[in-house]
């Protein structure tokens, strides 16, 4: 049976969905990474509406009042738990599971940060979403649906890709197993379809120079577009494709991919906020000041580059578990961040993956690099309090979440020498075995658990 088990897209079932399953009810309601700011953009698409309304706050979309009083009776009683040395608690959902939408009441909650990617990430959820809001259910099972609604779009992606890709299927299945990434999968938000379009652009790329360039260029236009609509930074993927492209005189596959990524940099450029007021993040309220800190990067690239690669290789232990689990880190903590690790590199062992030649090696590295760069430097200038004028650039504190550069293991891999073949057996037991340990660490630190 575990022999059976060990191809990509059964692998990719027997571990992908029960986890996910697990995360998407058991991860405690609006609690996934910025998931209160993400379900009021689906809600309220779920209704049919696909815009925001403008306020002095910026732009905002509605969420019924039954919402509000949801989200309270979870963040009071998370307080206490977590002011109690626990973690957070599934105390009280006995109250939410009973109370219905049905007042007809709403408002408006500032949701303009959402903007950097388009609506199109939103969707599945916000279809899944749909049915239950129309009849009114309570908000906590629409959370739920949403979840699911991103989920199956997670694994299906994954398994588009899977289907598409001539090559390095198995590193398509490890990056999707990697809890941050699946973590992410199972949450409401803009990731699932993220992650899910970078797949896409893996299984695409290994199509090229084994099919026509007639056959692949459709299929990377419109992988590109879905990942150009989607969060940054990862379309600027597109431009290092792009240039190997161009390097080895393949023009049209090229203009396939710089097409999408000039939307996705336009979008960026243009229709996506900028930052410059006020955000709220877990250290506490930072008052951005891009072009300074822009200026501090420029005077001293050095000292950025060196810190932010320091930050990111500090983080990396318990970076991938989400904040009231990895503060403060334990043992068992910083294993089960490992077991993933370990668990997506047993999956890119298999020697089915195909051959990699120098320029795909050089094109993965200089992905990794661009989109790591680009993480550090928007953490750095949005998300980081700038220091008086004249100060220390201060990059020390740099440290970007480890949800962000998760895809990168994937590619990194991808440039890595082949390394030796994995039993079916024991492939699956290790894989199957890290997820299950990852899923045990997160049930436990529910304070009902």
């Amino acid at each position: 049976m575990l022999a059976r088990a060990w191809s990509p897209a059964r692998l990719l079932l027997l571990v992908g969905l029960p986890f996910g399953l697990l995360v998407a009810f058991l991860q405690p309601a609006w609690l996934g990474q910025d998931e209160s700011v993400h379900f009021p953009r689906a809600w309220q698409m779920a209704g049919g509406d696909l815009t925001e309304e403008r306020t002095d706050d910026g732009l905002s979309s509605r969420v019924p009042i039954e919402y509000l009083d949801d989200l309270a009776v979870v963040a009071t009683a998370n307080a206490e738990a977590i002011g109690a040395g626990r973690g957070p608690t599934l105390d009280g959902y006995g109250r939410l599971l009973g109370h219905r939408v049905t007042s007809g009441d709403t408002v408006l909650v500032s949701t303009w940060a959402t903007d950097i990617a388009s609506p199109v990430p939103y969707l599945p959820a916000a279809v899944a979403m749909a049915p239950l809001r129309a009849v009114g259910a309570p908000a906590i099972w629409q959370l739920w649906a949403g979840r699911l609604g991103s989920l199956a779009a997670y694994l299906g992606l994954a398994l588009v890709a899977l289907r598409i890709a001539v090559r390095w299927r198995w590193t398509i299945t490890g990056m999707a197993l990697f809890p941050p990434l699946l973590v992410q999968g199972a949450t409401v938000g803009y990731d699932a379809v993220t992650f899910g379009a970078l797949f896409l652009l893996v299984g695409a790329a290994s199509r090229i120079g084994r099919r026509p360039d007639s056959r692949v260029m459709p299929v990377l236009a419109g992988v590109g577009l879905l990942l150009a609509l989607s969060k940054p930074p990862y379309h600027l993927l597109l431009w290092v494709l792009a240039v190997g492209l161009l390097a080895t005189s393949r023009v049209r596959l090229a203009v396939a991919c710089m097409v999408p990524a000039a939307i996705g940099l336009f979008w960026s450029a243009v229709l996506a906020p900028g930052f410059s007021d006020p955000v709220e993040t877990l250290a506490g309220v930072v008052v951005p000041d891009p072009d300074g800190q822009i200026r501090r990067m420029v005077r001293d690239p050095l000292g950025f580059l060196w810190d932010g690669v320091g930050g990111v290789l500090v983080d990396l232990p318990t970076g991938h578990l989400p904040d009231w689990i990895a503060a403060p880190p334990s043992t068992a903590m910083t294993l089960a961040a490992w077991a993933g690790l370990v668990g997506l590199v047993v999956c890119c062992l298999a020697t089915e993956d195909g051959p990699r030649s120098s320029g795909e090696r050089l094109m993965a590295l200089a992905g990794v690099g661009l989109v790591l760069a680009a993480t550090c430097a928007a953490e750095f200038a949005y998300f980081t309090q700038p220091g008086p004028a004249g100060a220390p650039s201060d990059f020390g504190g740099l440290t970007p979440e480890w949800r962000y550069l998760a895809p990168l293991v994937g590619l990194a891999l991808l440039a890595m020498p082949r390394l030796p073949r994995i039993p079916p057996a024991a492939g699956t037991t290790v894989v199957a075995g890290a997820a299950a340990f990852s899923a045990i660490v997160y049930m436990s630190s529910f304070s009902g658990f």
